[in-house]
């Protein structure tokens, strides 16, 4: 066969599988309209994925005459890709199947450090869970959820204010982790934890130790040129304000962060004596929304997008919704109703950073099912 019918044949087909982790299931007519295939074309080549157990059968379509056609779909089973989150006191682990779905996650308490034993440790936990649910062999890739700037393409750890960290190799995870391998910035991959066929345009607000955030366009990270792109924690929110971390003033971090809640206690605190209605707590809770309002209806304005927020405060924030949209009406004048302000979605559990990081790495290995 010529070398460029074979890049032809591959082309088509991951289209075809592109399309159908977008559609879910369609009939082969449909397939071939999308595409715009011949539908010899589209027959040989799902034919050929469904030989492969790549693609199954699904439901019959209602007949109009003649023999009913069946739609296609993806079969979840073909292939894998995990996803691995790092966070300050543990390290989560999802393995998602072919579509996205949670086939295993598990949660390990692992204070990272940029060690050798500590990447060792995390490799040797990723091994025992691809090895228990007998996912090893068909491990497509492996996405990596860490708290800082990622320059994959250049291969550092730009930096982590939470590690204390500047311009670690990323080959440091590749030496205990045997897959093709993503590393991505933790709000980016709590962001695509949120994708949804119906909602594939939005902003996401991290509220963790720090504030991060992530644009999704159609679908996609939207990385900037210095992979920044998000970094709403260092928008200024007051001038002349609090001091931040990162050596300015005013910055969102500075009136967002958790911590300005609880401080070193537990967030879960804070919210207990919320709940009783204690002055203090009420009147800096207030504040605290105001701030937020202001930052998500700023970013509303400049984007147009649904805002998401979530993190480790967006559970603690469902109950408040209402009262935070209430507020973000006095400064969005141009909604009717102040509907594009969202909680992050609770269906997603505990490992949703290691899921997003898988779901990145389904994006950019899934492909390799057809190899």
């Amino acid at each position: 066969m010529p070398k460029h019918t074979g890049n032809i044949k591959a082309n088509n087909q991951e289209r075809i599988l592109n399309l159908l982790r977008r559609r879910e299931d369609m009939t082969k007519q449909e397939i071939s309209a999308a595409l715009r295939l011949s539908m010899p074309t589209t027959l040989q080549n799902v034919n050929e994925m469904m030989e492969r157990g790549i693609l199954e059968e699904g439901e019959a379509v209602e007949s109009t005459g003649g023999r009913r056609a069946r739609k296609i779909r993806i079969n979840r089973k073909a292939g894998y890709c995990a996803g691995i989150d790092i966070t300050t006191s543990h390290v989560e682990f999802a393995v998602a199947d072919l579509m996205g779905e949670t086939a295993a996650k598990r949660s390990v308490p692992l204070k990272y450090r940029d060690e050798p034993e500590i990447y060792e440790r995390i490799g040797g936990e990723l091994e025992m869970l691809l090895k228990k649910g007998r996912f090893k062999s068909r491990i497509l890739g492996v996405g990596i959820s860490f708290p800082g700037i990622i320059d994959m393409e250049a291969g550092w750890i730009v930096q982590s204010h939470i590690f204390g960290l500047e311009y670690v190799s990323l080959d440091r995870f590749g030496r205990t982790i045997p897959y093709p391998l993503i590393v991505e910035n933790d709000a980016n991959c709590l962001s695509i934890a949120e994708l949804s066929l119906e909602c594939p345009d939005y902003m996401y607000i991290s509220l963790n130790k720090t504030v991060g955030g992530a644009l999704v366009q159609d679908g996609r990270l939207l990385t900037g040129e210095g992979y920044r792109a998000g970094e709403v924690g260092h928008m200024v929110l007051v001038p002349k304000g609090r001091m931040c971390y990162c050596g300015k003033a005013g910055c969102a971090d500075a009136y967002l962060s958790p911590n300005v809640l609880s401080g070193e206690e537990p967030l879960e605190h804070f919210f207990r004596r919320l709940e009783k209605g204690e002055a203090e707590a009420v009147q800096i809770w207030e504040e605290y929304l105001e701030y937020l309002a202001i930052l998500a209806t700023n970013l509303r304005m400049a984007l147009d997008v649904k805002i998401v927020i979530g993190g480790e405060m967006g559970a603690y924030l469902k109950p408040y919704l209402e009262r935070l949209r209430e507020k973000a009406s006095r400064y969005d004048r141009f909604a009717r109703d102040i509907d594009y302000l969202h909680t992050a979605g609770a269906e997603r559990g505990e490992q949703a950073g290691a899921l997003g990081a898988a779901l990145l790495a389904l994006e950019k290995f899934g492909s390799r099912v057809l190899e």
